[in-house]
């Protein structure tokens, strides 16, 4: 495998990392509003019957998920400078050992 894509995989593994508990809060959010017309509240469960069931303390769940971006996303900002000195590096490497054009 390629040097460019292990980096660029490594970087959308670190967004995820990052940004993960946010998108899932938000397309959890999203799903039951606009498809269900459930309310989403972080005070409370608020009951949604979808097919039968209350799925309202599940949407309640996967919204509080946002509170976890506050340990995320500094995560995620120390892993992308990890990576940017590690790109830095393996570019500068690969510069300097790469023959010279004539």
């Amino acid at each position: 495998m390629r040097a460019r894509t292990v980096f660029i995989m490594l970087l959308v593994l670190i967004f995820l990392v990052a940004f993960g508990p946010a998108l899932v809060a938000l397309i959890s959010q999203a799903i039951a509003e606009l498809a269900f017309g459930c309310q989403v509240d972080l005070n409370r469960v608020i009951p949604c019957i979808i097919g039968g069931k209350d799925d309202g303390q599940t949407f309640y769940d996967l919204g509080f998920l946002i509170w976890y971006s506050y340990l995320s996303i500094p995560t995620g900002r120390v892993l992308f400078a990890i990576w940017l000195v590690a790109a830095t590096t393996a570019f500068i490497v690969r510069r300097r050992s790469a023959p010279a054009k004539t």
